[in-house]
């Protein structure tokens, strides 16, 4: 099910990652820089993960993340494997997918953004997908 940040979970991130003392890091170290908005993208564990508790938190949900079992971030893009839910027995581990914008991960709805997948050969990589080539695959062809 897709999440969406809001302004209030935007600000409760900055806010996070002012009080971790989070820096934003180069562009080699997975960070992304949009001068527009102001800020990089943080491509680490804790950013991520604050990211993914937000979305719930902004949507209602009485999930928690309960560990964030991977990710992967390329230009700009992360795709996390997070373990949600109440307690053991309702956790499921999803894929979800982000774009960085400024400062912030923003969840994208994968429907949207990995392209149309070739019937014939969907490990192709689509031509209209959003999503770098590179990170495809775990972030469009996974749960």
């Amino acid at each position: 099910m897709p999440y969406t940040i809001i302004t209030g979970g935007a600000t409760l991130l900055t806010l996070a990652m002012l009080s971790m003392g989070l820096t934003a890091c180069s562009n080699s170290d997975n960070s992304t820089a949009d001068p527009s908005v102001g800020g990089m993208a943080v491509c680490d564990e804790a950013t991520l993960s604050a990211a993914i508790s937000d979305n719930l938190v902004a949507t209602g949900s009485q999930a928690s993340l309960l560990s964030l079992d991977g990710f992967t971030c390329l230009d700009g893009w992360a795709t996390t494997f997070p373990t949600i839910g109440t307690d053991a027995e309702t956790a499921i581990t999803v894929t979800e997918v982000f774009q960085a914008e400024g400062e912030f991960w923003i969840l994208k709805d994968r429907s949207e953004v990995c392209g149309t997948t070739d019937m014939n050969d969907p490990t192709v990589y689509p031509a209209d997908s959003q999503v770098p080539e590179g990170i495809w695959q775990d972030a469009c062809q996974t749960n």
